[in-house]
């Protein structure tokens, strides 16, 4: 198991590249919390209970399908929504500050906009988890 020393400065650097870092990131995360890794992904979309990627579908008012994909899910105990930021730049002169064009993430982390960043996360994983197909009964006998 890693150790907080190992992990957290490790992930502290990471800014502003989500779809690189995020699955890495949470595989590491269930390393450091002694929790199984998410499973491969099947091709039968039912059988996919704790998997990165889970494929989901939104019935637009027409009748027609939209597809998204859920970060991480994990079948009857969440869903989780990445987001990826990025720390404020540093820069030396106001020069360097025109020149520069970094990264930036969803937002910059500690701002305002971070704020509504993470509440649009929190929405978007809310409609994912709407879009679910409810769960079938049990079929053990009581």
């Amino acid at each position: 198991m890693p150790s907080p020393n190992d992990f957290i400065p490790r992930w502290q650097q990471s800014e502003a590249a989500e779809r690189a870092n995020f699955q890495s990131f949470l595989a590491e995360l269930c390393d450091y919390l002694a929790l199984p890794r998410p499973d491969p992904t099947q091709s039968a979309n039912d059988r996919n209970t704790y998997v990165f990627e889970k494929l989901v579908d939104f019935k637009n008012l027409d009748g027609t399908l939209a597809h998204g994909r859920i970060d991480l899910y994990k079948k009857s105990h969440f869903v989780l929504e990445a987001k990826q930021g990025s720390n404020a730049p540093a820069f030396s002169t106001a020069a360097e500050l025109r020149s520069a064009k970094p990264r930036r993430g969803s937002a910059i982390r500690g701002t305002h906009g971070w704020d509504e960043a993470m509440l649009a996360a929190k929405g978007q994983a809310e409609q994912y988890a709407k879009a679910l197909p409810a769960s079938a009964p049990s079929d053990e006998k009581l």
